[in-house]
Formats: structure tokens, sequence, C-alpha cells
């Protein structure tokens, strides 16, 4: 993390009023570390040209102190905050290990935000009364309680919200719903199991699909605003400090709560048929042309007198969220061919990204049954595939017309039920 912050801010980033999160760093309060996007628009000019400017920074409880704007060498150097930013650091008791937001409002003007070691929002004067942030009303958006959280490898599957964050803003009957509802940075509002044990409270649920589905990774930063009764507004930073572009997978997702449900209307083809599902063509088809095209003869393909005929293309019906599952039916040619396919946006949703084993396992009447089952990924997505998969299709006798629902436990443990045609 000691390289957050440092580098050029694009896109999201470049815009007037663009918004850059540093981590504080032994050297960063001597001069604080800042993009050139950011020195242009506070008047420092580009790597080629422009002198030092000066900043009119404002303090979180409303001072403005005059900071320099500088850069290395002669002007054609690195960006930084200067001459008066050691006072402003000290003013305000920050520490190594902090996070600061910055952010430019035109004219030369920027606020600071600062989070704390907890990583909370710093909140300077008198706190606000119980009532107020619990409950949230009438609160500025720039004073609602705030956290940041950086995305380590543990963080992927669930992720921790500060414990300081939750004693002083969520309720234990707000708990109890075990739900968020988080807006997305593309402002889709996705509903995310949280659960409590002894070490703190959790994003859990739905939360690997919502990153992956986002393209958010390792690495980044997140900036959760808390608006009340669980509904939290996200924003991605990238290792550079600046904010992120998130861009969505191209599927349609639909998530339940309980008996409650929640369509996304995000693009996406439908099925016939069936309005509130995805609908994806899987590669069977494909699959086995490449296969018989190895055959020396073709008329394997034939039926007695009649033409090549296509197989069926067994589709890919799945949803995301909380419960996420894929549905698939059985056709001739997974049964022949030892292979089904799965659809591959469905499986990076998921987080479903490398080849490997995958835990198949049933209940019937009381007894469960399991199969590892082996996957591979090709041009055309993934597949589960060979004697494994036989075994699991011959043990559970399968037949043509049968549905299999597998239903995503963990990422590589899914639960099958099978409707039988």
């Amino acid at each position: 993390m000691g390289s957050l912050g440092v580098g050029d801010c694009h896109g999201v980033g470049a815009a007037k009023a663009m918004r850059q999160l540093k981590v504080m760093l032994p050297s960063s309060f001597r001069k604080m570390r800042i993009s050139d996007e950011l020195a242009a628009l506070l008047g420092a000019g580009g790597r080629n040209g422009g002198g030092a400017a000066t900043a009119r920074v404002v303090s979180p409880f409303g001072k403005v102190w005059h900071v320099e704007v500088g850069r290395d060498g002669d002007g054609d150097g690195g960006a930084f905050l200067g001459l008066g930013w050691s006072e402003f650091a000290a003013a305000h008791g920050v520490d190594v290990g902090w996070f600061l937001m910055l952010r430019h409002h035109g004219g030369g003007v920027l606020t600071v935000k600062v989070f704390d070691a907890t990583c909370c929002l710093k909140e300077f004067g008198a706190p606000p009364s119980d009532v107020t942030t619990r409950s949230n009303g009438a609160r500025g958006a720039s004073h609602k309680p705030q956290f940041v959280r950086v995305l380590l490898p543990g963080s992927m599957e669930k992720m921790m919200i500060p414990n300081k964050f939750v004693q002083h803003y969520i309720t234990d009957a707000l708990l109890n719903s075990q739900m968020a509802n988080i807006l997305s940075p593309v402002g889709k509002f996705w509903r995310i199991g949280v659960e409590k044990d002894q070490s703190g409270v959790f994003f859990t649920g739905g939360w690997l699909q919502f990153l992956s589905f986002h393209g958010i990774g390792e690495g980044d930063v997140l900036l959760l605003r808390y608006e009340g009764n669980m509904v939290f507004k996200i924003n991605v930073f990238g290792l550079n400090g600046c904010q992120k572009d998130c861009k969505t997978k191209d599927i349609r997702i639909r998530q339940y709560t309980g008996n409650q449900q929640e369509a996304h209307p995000l693009s996406g083809r439908k099925c016939n048929n069936n309005k509130d599902r995805v609908c994806d063509e899987d590669s069977e088809y494909q699959l086995e042309k490449t296969l018989s095209s190895m055959k020396r003869s073709s008329s394997r393909m034939m039926t007695s007198g009649q033409g090549t005929k296509r197989q069926a293309i067994s589709k890919s019906i799945y949803e995301i969220g909380p419960d996420s599952w894929i549905k698939k039916e059985i056709n001739n040619t997974i049964l022949k061919r030892r292979t089904i396919s799965l659809a591959p946006k469905f499986c990076r949703t998921i987080g479903l990204l490398e080849e490997g084993p995958i835990t198949l396992e049933t209940s019937t009447g009381g007894s469960r049954r399991s199969w590892e089952v082996v996957s591979r990924l090709y041009p055309k997505g993934f597949y589960l595939l060979g004697l494994t998969w036989n075994r699991f299709c011959q043990d559970n006798n399968l037949k043509p017309g049968d549905v299999c629902v597998f239903n995503v436990v963990e990422t590589r443990l899914w639960h099958v039920v099978i409707n039988r045609c």
C-alpha cells in the first residue's frame, strides 16, 4: 500500500471535481504527493511547464489553509503539496497510515476528509447526537458516516465492517435483518448478506459476486458512505489513489432476499417465455462441431434416412446474488460427450476464474453424496467433463430432458437438485 496515491489519474479522476485518496507515509508530512492532473487543476501546470501555485485547503472544521502546489526539479518532476501542508497535517493530528480524501472543487479549492487508524471518517468538533447518527436524518452527504477498506485477499469472499463504525452507527435491530443494500458505482442496488460473529460484522453473501461484476479486485480501496438503514454507497479507488471507472459485465442479474426480489435491468438477452432470468447460449454445439471435424467419417452424425442433425443446444438459465444458481437441461450431447458447458459470464461473476475441481453434492432421502468433478477452461467457456462428470451422470441416472440446478454454496462447492423429466 506504500504506492497508493502515486501516479496519474485518468477517466473519472480527470473530471473537474476529481478526488484522490491518499495514505499518509512518513514522507507525506513534508510533501504530500498528488497526481499531475490534480496539480494542473490547482494551477501548477504540466510536467513540461507551469510554475508553483497555491491551493486553498479547507479543513474538516472549516478553516482555510494556503498550501503550496509544487513540482520536483525544475518544474518537470512529480507534483506535491508543499509549504503549509505540514502545518495542516499537524493541526489535524494526522498520523502515519491514515487515509486522506482530497477533493478539488474548482478555483484552487481542496477539501480534505480524514480517516483514522480505524479506517473510519474522523469527526472534528462535537460528535453528532446518537439520534442523528443512527437514523442518519438530515446530514449533508459530506458529513455522513464513512469508512475505507483496502481489499486484501481475505476481503474478497467477505469484508469486515470496522468495529468502531458498527458500534457508532449500526444497531442490533438493523443487524438482525442480515442484509445490506449497496448502491454500486454504476447506480444499481445490490443486496448483500451481513454476518456477525465474535470478531465482528461482515459483508458476506453475494459480496464476491458484487466485486467480480464490477471488476473490483485485490489492492483496490473502497470508500463506503452510510445512508442509514443498512444502505451504503460505494466508490472505488485504484492503487494510484484515483477513482476508478467501474465497468460492469454484460449480464442481467436478479437477486433474492427472502420473499422479496429485486431485478436489475442491466444489459443481457432474455430467454424466450421467461423475462426474469438470464439466458446464454452454451457451447455444446460448437464443441461437438470441433470434435466431429476430427472424425474420419460423418456417418456417426447421420440417422436412418435423414441428413445430419444438429444436437439441441442446452441453454444456461442462471441468477446471481446471495443465492446464485445455474440451471442446465440434460441432452444427448451432454451424455454422449461426457461434457457439460457452463455460461462463461456466470462463472466469472461467481469468481470461478481458474481450472480445478468442483465438488457436486446431492441430498436424497436424508443421505448426502458428493462427486469431485474436473473443470476445464476453453476459449468458449468452462466445462465439467471427463470420467468424473460421467460418473455423476451415471450415479444419478440422468436422462435427456432431466434438469440439473447447480446451487452455488461456495465457488467450488455446488449443491445439485435434479428435476426429472
